[in-house]
């Protein structure tokens, strides 16, 4: 491809640098075309109908609690980011299924690639603020307690809802339907040399996932410092039974450890493989297999998130099935009273 021909780059299928050097007899070609309109789109298709269905379910057990938390408003920014998420993919995967050919125009071309980019953006924005609030829950709980509230927190998330959308404006521009010398109209960026191609790749892949990631992994790397810190100091100074406190420790442990994996091994990959792109003149088989197992996990995470909440939280399991909540602590204050601080082991 010289720099006069159109640099077509798509994030939700491998560069397009590569389509003109595909043809009808090359060994993967029927592996690749069968895959791309049949086996993706179907998967990702129930992928989609389970995060709806899964998402739907916490924010109606959100909505339906008369007192809401600080987490709560996380929780539901996030699922309806997802959800949002979700209704979109349809278009994406019928353009899949007619072998990349688009039908809704250019205004609807526009609209769907420019939100999907916009909730990835947004889920890993909200990630990071969940995180510090998370580290401030528990490492520092009475300092900065004027910031959470359920109001600035709303104002928090709006915030970062208009950020994303101010980082997605690239996407607004310069996607749109290309028409290709074959007579095939798809939905893609259109970027019209390949140093856009790349200086674009690396701004995506940046603000969706590396610039998050640091900040995320230190407030978890924080928390758990913290929490065993407090665990050993509490059993050093014999304060206590420490079963009770390790028991609370290790839970906390398990929980981070959880949602770390599963937002890298769902995200990570794509995003790695997206740079790893901007050097593959043809792909192989064994690229394009990754690539479309990329996919396939990057969409995944909007399928398990709503269980990762079920699962990982006895309050919120309890307000789904509709039961009272115990006497123990409220979710806002969980986070807190799981770590055993130097004062007492329910401190």
């Amino acid at each position: 491809m010289n720099d006069t021909t159109p640099a077509l780059w798509n994030q939700s299928s491998p560069n397009e640098s590569w389509t003109e050097e595909r043809t009808p007899s090359d060994v993967s070609f029927s592996f690749v075309y069968f895959t791309e309109t049949t086996i993706l789109p179907s998967l990702i298709g129930f992928l989609c109908s389970t995060g709806l269905v899964g998402n739907i379910l916490v924010l109606v057990t959100i909505l339906r609690t008369t007192k809401t938390t600080v987490p709560d408003v996380y929780i539901c920014n996030l699922a309806v980011a997802d959800v949002v998420h979700v209704t979109v993919m349809p278009f994406l995967i019928h353009q899949w299924a007619r072998g990349g050919h688009w039908v809704f125009g250019s205004t609807l071309c526009t609209i769907i690639t420019s939100l999907d980019n916009c909730n990835q953006v947004a889920c890993a924005a909200v990630m990071s603020a969940v995180s510090m609030d998370r580290y401030l829950a528990v490492v520092h709980p009475f300092r900065l307690t004027a910031l959470r509230t359920k109001s600035k927190t709303i104002g928090i998330n709006l915030l970062v809802w208009v950020i994303s959308f101010i980082l997605v404006l690239p996407m607004w521009v310069h996607s749109k339907v290309i028409r290709f010398p074959d007579g095939l109209e798809s939905c893609t960026m259109n970027l019209v040399s390949p140093s856009a191609v790349l200086w674009y790749t690396l701004y995506q892949t940046i603000t969706s996932f590396f610039l998050p990631l640091p900040l995320i992994l230190t407030c978890y790397i924080l928390i758990l410092c913290y929490t065993w810190k407090m665990y050993l100091r509490n059993k050093q100074a014999r304060r206590c039974s420490t079963n009770l406190p390790r028991t609370r420790a290790i839970r906390l442990t398990k929980m981070v450890l959880v949602l770390v994996v599963v937002y890298l091994v769902s995200v990570g990959p794509y995003h790695v493989l997206q740079l790893v792109n901007l050097t593959v003149r043809r792909p192989t088989l064994t690229y394009h297999t990754c690539y479309y197992l990329s996919v396939c996990l990057s969409y995944a995470a909007s399928s398990i998130n709503p269980f990762i909440y079920i699962l990982l939280s006895r309050h919120f399991r309890r307000r789904m099935t509709g039961r009272k909540p115990s006497s123990g602590p409220s979710l806002e204050r969980e986070a807190v009273i799981e770590v055993p601080t130097p004062h007492s082991c329910h401190g």
